[in-house]
């Protein structure tokens, strides 16, 4: 009998390890309807804007151009016949006042959407 250690297979057999799960995180749940400390409430203003182009252009791209359509969440600070005015963040001091930030003008004509948010 002639042993040849080329013939012979040898199988390995790798235990697969499973890999290590990260553990679950709990979820920090925010409650979206905040109390109002301010005496403004909250809109969504869809309207449209002006674009403008200072480079030269053929007729197909001049065709092309489409009004911007920006969007607007904040508190309503007025609304009259002719504007809208928002602000999207403020500053409460200690004695009540508020300081506005990031505001808004947006002339009512091209204003297409109100939506009140809770």
């Amino acid at each position: 009998m002639i042993h040849s250690t080329e013939n012979t297979i040898r199988t390995i057999i790798i235990a697969r390890v499973p890999k290590r799960r990260k553990p679950r995180r709990k979820r920090l749940v925010i409650n979206a309807t905040q109390p109002n400390d301010i005496p403004y409430l909250k809109y969504r203003i869809e309207w449209m804007d002006i674009i403008s182009d200072s480079g030269w252009a053929s007729d197909r791209e001049f065709n092309k151009m489409k009004l911007a359509t920006p969007v607007n969440e904040g508190w309503l600070y007025s609304k009259d016949k002719d504007s809208i005015k928002v602000f999207a963040s403020y500053d409460k001091e200690d004695d009540g006042t508020l300081t506005f930030g990031d505001r808004t003008m947006i002339p009512m004509a091209c204003v297409k959407k109100i939506t009140k948010l809770n």
